[in-house]
């Protein structure tokens, strides 16, 4: 068996995607590696570039489809991984050389399902990836994966690494929602192991047309999304973490209907705030529904199936 499946999805990053390969190449370890390059549709040169880079590299497939967003690319590259392992990775990010080779001990050493790791923006993420010190880390196994999800909430794609086979066995990200980085922790977190780590393993580019974390309407409404989904198919999940996504859900949209929209006490925004403060709540995800009417006037990415 392979041991690491590299899942690279790209959508027009021609400008951003030479620092991702060099540090694809500078991987440091004695192990296999997979090179999954799923193009999401791109219009500029990123196919054109990564054909030209990877003609020479071992184990590459590159596959093609129709745009329809991150979480169905990181799903076709997912469910095509041949290894043991996935890491997956954005095509506008460097990871430091002995990213894979660290994160591949932990997970082997401690028998994790997926681990997440620290890291960085920078201004010049070739310089900072290349020079990175390797350092010790702490490693925290998380008792309750879920809670800590509804609690804290959990995020990150290259940053992170996940055994092939968990990642198939929860259906990979959900593809109503647009941004991976959410609902493939919480989907894992019901009943697989997972740990988090200080160790810095990747950087982000300062500036990035295009990048999700400048979404900020598309990244807030996706989270409450996330979980929204994720109640709908698992009714069985505790009223006390239900009552907390409600109360969560609810709390962003009405700190984004008073901050961005104007909108006053006197809203339905609002209205969902207080009932979300009520502790007599079994069952939340049609609650969660009804805070989700806030984003329909906003400029919302959708994945290639609809959205709320």
């Amino acid at each position: 068996m392979i041991d690491i499946s590299y899942v690279i999805t790209v959508y027009n990053k021609a400008d951003h995607i030479a620092p991702m390969l060099n540090a694809l190449e500078r991987q440091e370890g004695d192990f296999s590696r997979e090179f999954i390059f799923v193009d999401d549709g791109s219009t500029d040169h990123s196919l054109d570039i990564i054909r030209e880079r990877t003609k020479d590299w071992p184990n590459v497939r590159i596959l093609e489809q129709e745009n329809a967003g991150v979480s169905v690319a990181t799903n076709t590259g997912g469910f095509a991984a041949k290894g043991e392992f996935i890491k997956i990775v954005d095509a506008d990010d460097a990871m430091t050389p002995y990213a894979s080779r660290r994160l591949l001990d932990m997970m082997r050493a401690h028998n994790l399902d997926q681990i997440a790791a620290e890291w960085k923006l920078s201004p010049d993420i070739e310089t900072d990836s290349k020079n990175a010190l390797e350092t010790d880390a702490s490693l925290d196994i998380l008792e309750n994966p879920l809670s800590e999800f509804f609690k804290v909430g959990m995020g990150g794609s290259t940053s992170t690494m996940i055994r092939t086979r968990a990642f198939k066995d929860v259906g990979g990200c959900d593809e109503r929602v647009f941004v991976q980085d959410f609902s493939l922790p919480l989907r894992l977190s019901k009943k697989h192991r997972m740990a988090c780590t200080d160790l810095l393993v990747v950087f982000g580019p300062e500036n990035a047309d295009g990048r999700i974390l400048d979404a900020q309407a598309t990244v807030i409404h996706d989270l409450s999304a996330t979980m929204y989904y994720f109640l709908m198919d698992n009714p069985d999940i505790s009223a006390d973490l239900q009552r907390l996504a409600f109360k969560r859900c609810a709390g962003r949209a009405w700190k984004w209907a008073k901050r961005k929209q104007g909108k006053s006490i006197f809203s339905r925004a609002f209205y969902l705030y207080l009932l979300s403060r009520l502790p007599i709540w079994q069952q939340t995800s049609h609650l969660i529904g009804e805070t989700m009417y806030i984003w329909k006037d906003e400029t919302v990415r959708q994945s290639g199936s609809k959205k709320v």
